[in-house]
Formats: structure tokens, C-alpha cells, sequence
């Protein structure tokens, strides 16, 4: 039998889970989470109505839907608005690796966005995207070509998911993809909050003939709920910020993925060394 303090502990870290899933969703549904957690109705409509008290989500009949939606999603804006500066200069050194005249896969999220702020040299440029915004941004460049995938809409990343944004890549050859992932552990591969996106970025692995994993250092060696089963002779780079220690570059160098380490500027490279010593 589990102390008071261990299920308080439990509590707080499922409701942790579950406004993670929603940050990646959007949306959630009681069912949904009774399949995941494996606890019932109520213990979870508890969750959400604490998770609404505290600002987070709005419940509806039979689930809970973020709260800065509609005002985020009108705006433009992305949900997770952090570590902006490692993301810029993963978004420059990534940019680097695109030559005119490429076929390139952009998932969708802040890290793959700052690769499309960062290639205004590009002149020729074919684009696959899951991400509404990047299609947006890029569509009325001359000599940019867009395919935008279909699928169910998914707010906080400004992207489309679902079984029809996966089978779109049926036919998709792309020569590169640039990846976005929640998590990146040499031991455990790549994982997400939220299961629905697995099968498009499977489709996009597939699709591919060299992938690019963009992670800011906050991401590495941390791990979420959902795995990417994928083996890693599939991804050949990670692009990551300073932040990275040489142990973990040792680590992911072992299993076959080259690791390109984007510079940060002067200020933040000198707290980051701080951190690491």
C-alpha cells in the first residue's frame, strides 16, 4: 500500500502527463485517458477539473481543450515558447545542410520553424510539411514549392496528424527530413507526450533518405510517455545547441548518429559552460 505522500506524488505527476498530452493535442477526451492511465472515469474528470481551476485547460462534455487556444491559434503562435535561442541556432546550423533545388520534409514545431526563418539563400526549394504555419510562412516565396499534408488539425503545433497526414507520405521521396521530437535518449530512442503524431513521423522516417533530429540540450537524455519505434540506423543527424556534454555527443556518436553542435551566442554559450562544470 502506497503512503500518503507517494499517491500525492502520483497525482501530481499523472496531471503533469495529461497537461503534457494536452499541450501536444490540444484536446483530450476522459476516454482517451482512461486508455492510457488505466484509472477511472472520475479520478481523471478530478484531474481536469484541478487542472482547470489552476488556469490550465477548459472542460467540455467528456474532456478538456487548452485554454489559450483559440487566442494562440488566431495569433499565429506556437505553444511551447521556450529555449528560443538554442532553437534559432539549431534553425541556422540546420538551414546550412539545405542546398538549392532539394526536397526537403519539415515536421512541425518551434525548432523546424527557426530552420525556415534561417534559409533565405535557398532560391529552388521543394517543401513537405505537416505544419500549417511553415506552409504560411514559405508559400508565397518564389521558387518555393509547397506540399501541404492533410489530416485532423492539431493547434499547439499549428499541424495536421491523424492517419491522413501519415498516408500522404506514401509516395513522398524527399532526400532530407528535418525532425522535431519532445524527447532524445540514447538509450530509449526518440519520445512524445501524445501517441497521435508517432505514425506521421514514422511516414516521414520512411520517406526519406537522410533524417535530421533538431533537439535543443533540455531534450537529451529525458524521456516522455510514448516511444517512436524506430532503430537508429534510420536517423543519421542530431542537431542540438552547446548545451550537449561530450559524454552524451560520445554516447549518440556510438550508435551511428553524427552529432552537429550549433553555436550559441557569447552570453549564453559562457552560462551554459558555467552549468556544465
Amino acid at each position: 500500500m502506497k503512503s500518503k505522500s507517494e499517491q500525492f506524488a502520483d497525482m501530481q505527476q499523472r496531471r503533469e502527463k495529461i497537461l503534457e498530452m494536452i499541450r501536444e493535442d490540444g484536446t483530450v477526451t476522459v476516454k482517451a485517458l482512461t486508455e492510457t492511465f488505466g484509472l477511472t472515469e472520475a479520478t481523471l474528470r478530478s484531474d481536469l477539473r484541478m487542472l482547470q481551476k489552476q488556469g490550465f485547460v477548459q472542460r467540455y462534455h467528456g474532456g478538456a481543450t487548452l485554454m489559450t487556444g483559440k487566442q494562440n491559434t488566431g495569433a499565429m503562435l506556437l505553444e511551447r515558447q521556450t529555449h528560443l535561442e538554442e532553437k534559432e541556432a539549431i534553425g541556422r546550423l540546420a538551414a546550412q545542410h539545405i542546398e538549392n533545388g532539394d526536397t526537403v520534409i519539415f515536421d512541425s514545431g518551434t525548432t523546424t520553424t527557426a530552420i525556415t526563418d534561417a534559409i533565405s539563400h535557398i532560391r529552388r526549394l521543394s517543401v513537405v510539411t505537416t505544419a500549417v504555419n511553415i506552409a504560411l510562412k514559405l508559400g508565397g516565396e518564389p521558387g518555393i514549392n509547397i506540399l501541404l499534408t492533410g489530416g485532423t488539425f492539431k493547434f499547439p503545433t499549428l499541424s495536421t496528424s491523424g492517419e491522413k497526414a501519415a498516408s500522404f507520405f506514401e509516395n513522398v521521396l524527399a532526400g532530407k527530413l528535418f525532425l522535431a521530437t519532445a524527447c532524445i535518449s540514447p538509450r530509449l530512442g526518440l519520445s512524445f507526450p501524445s501517441e497521435t503524431d508517432i505514425k506521421v513521423k514514422l511516414a516521414m522516417i520512411k520517406s526519406a533518405s537522410t533524417v535530421y533530429v533538431v533537439a535543443d540540450s533540455s531534450k537529451i537524455d529525458k524521456v516522455s510517455m510514448f516511444a517512436l519505434p524506430c532503430d537508429w540506423n534510420n536517423i543519421h543527424y542530431l542537431i542540438t545547441d552547446s548545451g550537449i556534454s561530450t559524454a552524451q555527443v560520445k554516447a549518440f556518436e556510438a550508435l551511428g548518429v553524427k552529432v552537429l553542435v550549433a553555436p550559441l551566442p557569447l552570453k549564453r554559450a559562457m552560462s551554459c559552460l558555467s552549468k556544465q562544470h
